[in-house]
């Protein structure tokens, strides 16, 4: 990457990070939220009780059980089977990267600048989502579309906060009401953190209520992962494969105890030192990963390091990151497509 890419980068992570600041307001130590992220009236989630009760039978085999027995089972087997893929969270369990291309929005709804999800209200935010997915789809016709938005939380800020984290996290009101509104148009939601000075572990945590409903995933950016004494947007961070193995770990647990549909993790990069034992990182059944290449610039400089961290790096899925203000000019849908590998991930900025 070159040093005007990666100066780009760093203003931009600068320039959305202070519009956090002063949209929140510091104020001894708390960050304020606005009155009208406060007053947001969310209903509160009702647990996906039949959904997440039932447990799918497992086919009746050769047995000295009566025949009626055998056909109760098959019928329950059934119907069971037709919960998970047709009931209202169907969408989601139909959901698969290798049949599929994801097409996220990115951002914070408490700054315009870091990407569409704080630009837009919600009607036109998922009108404007579908358009630009709709564009895909249209270009290869052979992957449907799942649109998704991309939810920074954690965000991280220039000081230190009360838990030393340096972080703020958004309130539950507001994630909540994303969440819906994401699944109310059959599209993913992501959390996506930006941990600072706390860790993954800690920030998976406080979310995992969350990741176990259908339809919610999870996305790292390890250039915000903070060593030891650093400032958020002063250096870059980086993450390690063995704590991005725990996540995998926990969530291929999480599906396979709970018949989830599978887990999608998205992995920003856009410099070698952000994962620098990637090869470690390992591939585990119910979890899938794309490796989402970050940073604006030219699409010479973006496709030069799709070259390195999606095909000769590539952990498993690609993806690549788009920015509607940044990148000049802006990949059309085709250019995107005609990458080698194509990505299964497109996000937008």
């Amino acid at each position: 990457m070159s040093n005007t890419h990666m100066r780009a980068k760093f203003v931009a992570g600068v320039a959305g990070l202070c519009a956090i600041v002063v949209t929140l307001a510091l104020i001894s130590g708390h960050l304020f939220v606005p009155p009208s992220q406060a007053a947001l009236h969310i209903q509160p989630h009702t647990a996906l009780q039949t959904a997440n009760s039932l447990t799918p039978h497992t086919s009746p085999t050769a047995s000295h059980h009566a025949s009626s027995n055998s056909s109760q089972e098959k019928l329950r087997d059934m119907l069971s089977t037709l919960h998970y893929l047709h009931g209202p969270d169907g969408w989601a369990w139909n959901t698969s990267l290798s049949a599929h291309r994801l097409l996220a929005f990115y951002g914070n709804p408490l700054s315009d600048v870091m990407g569409p999800i704080g630009q837009y209200g919600d009607n036109q935010l998922m009108a404007k989502l579908q358009e630009q997915a709709a564009a895909y789809a249209q270009l290869d016709p052979t992957h449907p579309v799942i649109p998704a938005l991309d939810y920074v939380t954690p965000v991280v800020q220039p000081v230190p906060m009360k838990d030393n984290s340096w972080v703020y996290r958004m309130p539950r009101a507001s994630v909540e009401h994303y969440i819906q509104l994401a699944n109310d148009h059959h599209a993913l939601f992501f959390f996506d953190m930006q941990v600072g000075h706390s860790t993954v572990q800690k920030e998976v945590d406080l979310v995992w209520d969350y990741l176990q409903r259908p339809g919610v995933d999870l996305s790292l950016d390890p250039e915000f992962d903070m060593p030891p004494g650093a400032i958020p947007d002063e250096v870059f961070g980086r993450m390690t494969a063995t704590e991005i193995n725990g996540v995998i770990d926990r969530l291929s647990t999480l599906v396979q105890t709970h018949h989830l549909p599978p887990k999608i993790l998205i992995i920003h990069q856009f410099r070698l030192d952000m994962l620098p034992d990637w090869q470690k990182i390992h591939l585990k059944p119910g979890v899938q990963i794309v490796t989402c290449v970050d940073g604006f610039g030219t699409p010479g400089e973006k496709i030069d390091d799709y070259r390195i961290f999606d095909k000769q790096q590539l952990i498993q899925y690609p993806g690549m990151k788009l920015f509607y203000r940044l990148d000049k000019p802006l990949m059309p849908p085709s250019a995107v497509l005609a990458l080698d590998p194509p990505p299964m991930l497109v996000m937008y900025q």
